[in-house]
């Protein structure tokens, strides 16, 4: 049984892969400003906006709306609840993904503002719009 496991974490090591960032921005947003742009990938383009709208208890709210789909999520600086993952077009011609990641980096209360950062994976582009 060891032996096994020793195997899986050994073989997770050799062939896990880091995902490759195609887009990869630290966003400072001050409360209701708004993010936009479009995603990109082949001929298909959606867009996405998102904004945060309140920070209580160490907790960031955020409205995303990717394709005219809209999402809500709380995110907060420790392990595991500072990122927010969403697959954005399913399955290429490659069968790869591409996702959006939205990591919540830290607030500055003075200014009341919040860093993240926008990461996209796969065969994917964001552009920004003004």
């Amino acid at each position: 049984m060891n032996k096994i496991f020793i195997f899986f974490v050994l073989s997770s090591f050799l062939f896990g892969k880091s995902p490759i960032w195609n887009t990869s921005e630290n966003i400072v947003l001050k409360k209701d400003e708004v993010y936009s742009g479009v995603i990109y990938e082949g001929h298909l383009e959606k867009p996405l906006f998102f904004r945060w709208t309140l920070y209580k208890n160490h907790g960031l709210v955020v409205y995303l709306n990717y394709d005219k789909f809209p999402y809500q999520f709380i995110l907060y600086q420790d392990y595991q609840r500072e990122t927010f993952k969403l697959l954005l077009f399913g399955k290429n011609v490659a069968n790869s993904f591409s996702y959006l990641y939205l990591s919540f980096k830290d607030f500055d209360e003075k200014n009341n503002t919040a860093s993240l950062w926008l990461g996209v994976s796969g065969d994917a582009q964001f552009f920004h719009k003004n």
